[in-house]
This record gives C-alpha cells, structure tokens and sequence, in this order.
C-alpha cells in the first residue's frame, strides 16, 4: 500500500468515526436486526400455538434474520451515502481533493472504509438475527448448522456489496436524498414491480436471490457494485465540485 493510499484511508478513517450519525447507524442497524428478528419469530411462533399459521409448524432460526436484513440495510445505506454526500452537501469534498487531487484514489478509499466497517458490523447483525431467531422460535425453530452458516455469509455479503453500491451512487448523485432514494429503489422498490424474468438481473432481485440461498445471485449483485463504483469514479472525474 502507497503512502498516499494510507493517507488518504487515514483520513477517510478519522472522519467516518468523527461523527455522530457513523454511531446512530451502527446502533440503529442493531436494533432493527435484533427486534425485527424477534418479533418475525415470536409472530410464527404465537400463530403455531393458535393453529393461525399455514407455513408449517417449524421454521428455520435464519430465516427471521434473512428477512429482516432487509429493513436493517436502511442504516447501512445511511451509513455508506453520508461518507460521501455529506461532505458534497458541507462543500467538504473541495477539502478533501485538496488534499488528494487523485480522484480514483479518493473513491476507493472511502470505499475501503465502508467494507472494513460493514464487514464486521454485517457478521454481527448477522449473527444477531440468528441469535433472535433461535430464541423467539423456541421449540417451533429449526437448527442446521450449514443452513445456519449459510443465512449469516448471505446477509454478510448483501450487506456489505449493498454498501459498496451505494458509494458508487452517492459519487454519482452527490445528494443525501437522491442517493436514499436511488438505492431504495433498486433494492427494495423494482423487485416488487418487476416479475419478469429479467428482474433477476437487477440489484434487489439478486440480493433477494442471494438471502434466499443462491449463491449465484452473488455475482449479479456485486456486478451492480462494481458498475456503481465504475459510475462513481467516472463522475468524480469529469464533474467539478
């Protein structure tokens, strides 16, 4: 690693944990994990004793945690577009490229800090939902460890491929709402107006796909990423601040 590419993750580093909002999406995505995961599993659990459900009799520890990713991620959304938008919307960003006038280098530092952040924090809320899962299902919860390990690497890649989009949208579209708004759209929004077979190829379905088990969905969604860093880099390149 270059002296200027530790420089500038340095300093991407200190400014990510300088502010309160990187500490409110930290515990924000730990409470909607947790208490999501909870309340699926005792939901299931309740409409088991009163003979409401017509899903079966047991579920899968994992599942509450794979479903409830997806209301998670509104915070590790927040947390990977203020790394960028917020210094575009402070004019912070002039700063910062005064400091490293090296475009790409930027982007890929703040992107690098981001993954090193959600990595770990995915694994956690991970493992969290599970946890939640197995203790509100009870007797009516069922434990498998390879379905188990699978649940937390699935919501662990999501988690942390949806984060490195939203960089690359928020480089392109520069603001706090219109990045929000761009992402929710294509993970949450298009997987429920699209149900063509063509919907497999966008980011929501994919991740979807890939919370469902399918590991080949991984290269779709991390083709998205790539395609939003790529949009990303191009933006901060040609466009002036």
């Amino acid at each position: 690693m270059s002296i200027a590419l530790r420089g500038s993750m340095g300093s991407e580093w200190i400014k990510l944990w300088s502010v309160r909002s990187t500490w409110w999406a930290l515990a924000s995505a730990l409470v909607l994990m947790s208490g999501c995961s909870a309340v699926m599993g005792i939901d299931f659990a309740h409409d088991v004793r009163t003979g409401e459900t017509k899903d079966g009799l047991t579920m899968a520890i994992g599942e509450p945690a794979t479903s409830s990713v997806l209301l998670a991620q509104f915070a590790i959304v927040a947390l990977a577009m203020a790394v960028v938008t917020a210094e575009f919307a402070s004019g912070a960003m002039r700063v910062t490229l005064t400091a490293d006038p090296n475009r790409a280098r930027v982007l890929f530092a703040k992107t690098a800090v981001v993954v090193a952040v959600t990595t770990p924090l995915a694994l956690v809320l991970a493992v969290c939902g599970v946890v939640m899962g197995r203790v509100s299902l009870g007797s009516y919860g069922i434990t498998t460890a390879s379905e188990v390990a699978g649940d937390i690497a699935a919501i662990t890649v999501y988690l942390v491929l949806t984060a490195i989009l939203t960089v690359g949208v928020g480089a392109v579209l520069r603001s706090p709402v219109s990045t929000l708004s761009a992402v929710l759209t294509l993970m949450l929004a298009l997987p429920m107006l699209i149900q063509a077979t063509a919907a497999d190829y966008l980011p929501g379905t994919a991740g979807l796909n890939l919370l469902d088990g399918d590991a080949a969905a991984t290269a779709v969604l991390a083709a998205w990423a790539l395609a939003a860093q790529l949009a990303g880099w191009t933006a901060l390149r040609r466009r002036d601040i």
